[in-house]
C-alpha cells in the first residue's frame, strides 16, 4: 500500500514550453513545482493504494487517445485567497473529463472514490501557505495557449515519495488509450 495517483503527464516539448513560461513569481510561502511533478492529475488514491490493482482494474480503460493543449492560467480555491497557482487546459477539457470520469468508474470498486467537487484539469505551478492574492501573477501570465497540442495517449499510475525537499514521483504503470496510432 503506498500514497499514489493517476494522471496524464505531457511530453518533454510540452514540459519545456511550460518551463520557458512560468517565470516563477515572488510569492512568500511558495512552494513552486518542479518540471518532474508536473502533470494533469485524473484521480489522487491516497495513502492506502494498491498500485498493482489499480493497473489491473484501469486496463480496460476505453477513452480514445486524442489531442489537447495546455492554456490559461488561474488559482484554487480563489485568485483573492489561492492556495494552489495552476496552468490550465485551452484544448481537450472535456477529453480531460472523460478520462478523470472514467478512471473514477473503473476504481470505485476498489474503494477509491471521485472526489465530490466539479473536476478542472490543470498542472500544478506552486502551492502556497498562507494562502495569497495572485491577482498580480495572474494578470503578467499570458492568457493564451502554451506549448503545442499533443496527444494523450496513456494515463500513468504514480507512486508519490514525499520528501522535505519535495514530492518524487515514479511512475508504476503505464495504461494506453485506445485509438489512433501512434505519430
Amino acid at each position: 500500500m503506498t500514497r499514489a495517483f493517476v494522471a496524464v503527464r505531457p511530453p518533454g516539448r510540452v514540459l519545456d514550453a511550460v518551463a520557458a513560461w512560468f517565470d516563477a513569481p515572488d510569492l512568500p510561502g511558495a512552494r513552486f513545482t518542479t518540471r518532474d511533478q508536473w502533470h494533469v492529475t485524473l484521480q489522487f488514491l491516497g495513502n492506502r493504494a494498491d498500485v498493482e490493482a489499480v493497473a489491473a482494474a484501469l486496463a480496460p480503460l476505453a477513452v480514445e487517445a486524442g489531442p489537447v493543449r495546455l492554456g490559461g492560467a488561474g488559482a484554487f480555491p480563489t485568485e483573492r485567497r489561492a492556495r494552489v497557482l495552476w496552468l490550465g487546459v485551452a484544448q481537450g477539457a472535456e477529453r480531460f473529463a472523460r478520462l478523470a470520469e472514467a478512471v473514477g468508474a473503473l476504481l470505485a470498486p476498489l474503494g477509491h472514490e471521485p472526489e465530490a467537487r466539479p473536476y478542472h484539469p490543470h498542472l500544478t505551478l506552486a502551492r502556497l501557505r498562507p494562502p495569497a492574492d495572485v491577482r498580480p501573477v495572474l494578470a503578467r501570465l499570458r492568457a493564451g495557449p502554451v506549448g503545442d497540442a499533443w496527444t494523450v495517449r496513456e494515463v500513468v499510475v504514480y507512486e508519490s515519495h514525499l520528501r522535505r525537499t519535495g514530492a518524487r514521483y515514479e511512475a508504476r504503470a503505464r495504461i494506453p488509450l485506445p485509438g489512433r496510432p501512434p505519430g
